[in-house]
């Protein structure tokens, strides 16, 4: 036997296909990066991995005057001491600049999962207050449906606790009714903001995806896309224009509410419990009915994911929701 004879290479009695398979499990978009320089045929197969997952860490170098569209100052004017800061990513150009120099060392991407940063502050984060908010956006061209479940207080019923008795009809105060909007525009604001950071990063690198997931490290809310609704937002996005934002479209919202609500499969307790349902006017009312009926499983992969179907079962319960009209921000 030779002395300097090199080690077998165990890679090498792969086949591509299982190697590709491997990489697809990997996920991981900066991991797959760094795997591709480990050898020619690396470089060759990572290219091909069709699921991919990106993590986007919060920028170093935070600057003082921080770009901010005219609309989230205008609202910050408009509703003052009841607008607390948003969840929107506001290093907006060093996200897309990240997200485009990753992306563009795949060519045949079909799932596409992005997790942006969060600041700690975000609505419903649970802080002291233990206040609790969740949200869901589908979009294709523009805003679909957006599914919002929040509370004041979300916490562990206690065993000397006693049952609540909901009044026929709850009603919300003013003060309760200017925080579910508050909530409502937050939403619909980090929503749009990440359907327009897709709408840049398509313009500049073709993709043909089945599937994207934007949602953020703490959780709290995601954007989809679903293969027909990509297709129709790559039809319309001109790479040769200036990609616009997103804008919110006017909106009619369901909203169902309970100022106590027991949720005893899962030993919890709501207190300013809401849900709230947001779709384009546009939409008709009877196919607005009709996909009401599903709602109870729209969190679904979601942790805690038998707690948020519970709620939201318990909250549709609700025979009479508020109807909310909103112009378009």
């Amino acid at each position: 036997m030779k002395k300097n004879q090199d080690p077998d290479d165990h890679f090498d009695r792969l086949s591509d296909e299982l190697l590709t398979l491997i990489f697809n499990k990997v996920l991981d978009a900066k991991s797959l990066c760094r795997c591709s320089v480990v050898s020619k045929r690396f470089a060759s197969l990572i290219p091909q991995t069709d699921n991919v997952s990106l993590t986007v860490l919060p920028s170093n170098s935070l600057k003082a005057n921080r770009r901010r569209t005219f609309f989230i100052k205008f609202l910050k004017f408009l509703l003052g001491k009841f607008m607390p800061k948003l969840s929107e990513n506001e290093d907006e150009d060093q996200t897309y600049g990240f997200m485009t120099q990753v992306l563009r060392n795949f060519s045949d991407i079909k799932r596409l999962s992005v997790q942006l940063p969060c600041h700690g502050d975000e609505l419903g984060s649970r802080g002291p207050d233990h206040s609790f908010l969740k949200w869901k956006s589908e979009f294709g061209r523009e805003l679909q449906r957006c599914v919002v479940l929040g509370a004041t207080s979300f916490h562990r019923r206690r065993s000397s606790n006693k049952k609540h008795r909901q009044p026929h009809e709850p009603i919300l105060a003013t003060e309760e009714m200017k925080t579910r909007v508050v909530w409502m525009i937050s939403c619909l604001i980090a929503a749009s903001t990440r359907h327009w950071l897709l709408k840049q990063t398509i313009a500049d690198i073709p993709m043909n995806l089945q599937s994207v997931t934007i949602s953020d490290s703490s959780k709290q809310g995601r954007m989809i896309m679903g293969e027909e609704q990509f297709k129709e937002l790559r039809k319309s996005t001109n790479p040769a224009v200036p990609v616009e934002r997103t804008m919110v479209p006017a909106v009619l919202v369901k909203m169902w509410y309970a100022p106590v609500l027991e949720l005893p499969a899962c030993g919890r307790v709501m207190k300013g419990a809401t849900l709230m349902v947001i779709r384009p006017v546009e939409r008709q009312m009877v196919e607005i009915e009709s996909e009401d009926e599903g709602l109870g499983d729209y969190f679904e992969g979601e942790e805690e994911e038998e707690v948020l179907r519970e709620a939201m079962g318990e909250l549709l319960k609700e025979k009479k929701p508020y109807l909310i009209e909103m112009d378009s921000l």
